[in-house]
């Protein structure tokens, strides 16, 4: 079978490009032939065919609609290409993977309205109302339940076009002995000691609920327990200068600790005792996949994809709120405990197990049989 992966940017270095890098690669290793379709290509390994596809400078509506103009002209002439699938976004009718969730939702969960006036905005909803029908996209893979029913209740897909598979993780790399490695060494770079560290990692502080954490800690500095003592280190891109503000305002700013972006989460996951993500809208955090992977006890939100595979109170903590700031602090206590922590981090990495890129390229070969079907 031959599959042309058609994406904007084709890298390892955020969630969808990762998932989309894990496809290749499984398709590739299960005999399969693979052509990617992309404007940029980078840490390209796999021995796939590549083709550039032209885009236009400028703006970003205007990269976006000279790119799916492109990829379509260069695929109508392809009879011998069996499945078309689309990454993030459903640049053209055939299969998409909507790693972000549908941008509707989005937009609707995220209360910005007055965004609608932007027009790559426009764009990308006139997008989804042109592929998201009767007579659209073949099938529509959402990472999540949550992300499922966000496609359904704004576009009149049918639901039976409409499919799950959930993100898979390494297991291998994302490992409780293999991140424990430069444990020391992490915690000494950002002058963290012997105490517990939370762990935030996520570019959009404000999407991923920092100001929620940063408010949960005056609670937890007046718990009697260890956990008074925690230090949060943040890792991830954005300006943090209205967190350090709030965090002043509140007399917590010693315990918030900056990291900025890297290239190797796993050994901020390994230098971490809890990782804590009070996302208010994420389909599916792959870093709160992999902190379970590495046996990190999770807090996290309902919004987030991942909290559909999370035994409350068991292999981590689900906020029903994402600015309910007591009842993270609540979660944090309960986990000042180390024996808490490393029975609730065992039950994480356990539960981390059931989802490899094997089991979740088996659920998308089963979706391309029924599409061809």
């Amino acid at each position: 079978m031959k599959v042309a992966l058609v994406s904007i940017i084709f890298n390892t270095k955020s969630g969808s490009e990762r998932r989309t890098y894990q496809l290749a690669k499984g398709l590739l290793e299960a005999g399969h032939e693979v052509e990617v379709f992309a404007a940029r290509v980078e840490d390209m390994d796999l021995g796939a065919k590549v083709n550039i596809v032209p885009m236009s400078a400028g703006p970003s509506f205007v990269k976006v609609k000279s790119f799916t103009s492109n990829v379509n002209r260069m695929l109508s002439g392809r009879p011998d290409i069996d499945v078309v699938h689309n990454q993030i976004r459903p640049f053209t009718d055939g299969i998409v993977t909507v790693g972000g969730g549908c941008h509707a939702d989005y937009l609707e969960r995220m209360g910005r309205g007055l965004s609608l006036f932007n027009p790559l905005h426009r764009l990308i909803l006139g997008m989804e109302r042109k592929r998201y029908r009767e007579g659209g996209c073949k099938a529509v893979i959402t990472n999540s339940n949550l992300a499922r029913e966000g496609i359904l209740r704004h576009y009149p897909i049918p639901p039976d076009r409409v499919f799950v598979a959930y993100n898979g993780v390494d297991l291998a790399k994302f490992h409780p002995a293999i991140v424990s490695g430069k444990r020391v060494e992490i915690r000494n770079r950002y002058g963290l000691d012997d105490g517990p560290v939370a762990l935030f990692l996520g570019s959009g502080f404000g999407r991923k609920g920092l100001s929620t954490l940063i408010k949960a800690l005056p609670v937890v500095t007046g718990m009697d327990q260890d956990i008074k003592n925690l230090k949060v280190l943040v890792v991830g891109k954005d300006d943090p200068a209205s967190y350090i503000k709030l965090a002043k305002r509140l007399n917590v700013a010693d315990r918030l600790v900056f990291a900025g972006q890297t290239n190797e989460p796993e050994y901020f996951y390994g230098a971490a005792d809890i990782f804590v993500l009070p996302t208010k809208y994420d389909p599916f955090s792959n870093a709160t996949l992999e902190a379970m992977a590495c046996g990190l006890p999770v807090i996290t939100t309902a919004m987030n994809g991942v909290s559909e595979i999370i035994t409350d109170g068991e292999d981590g903590f689900v906020l029903k709120d994402a600015d309910d700031h007591n009842g993270l602090a609540a979660s944090l206590a309960y986990l000042s405990c180390e024996k808490a922590r490393k029975q609730t981090g065992a039950g994480a990495r356990l539960k981390a197990e059931g989802l490899t890129w094997e089991k979740t390229l088996g659920t998308t070969l089963d979706i391309y049989g029924k599409v061809r079907g």
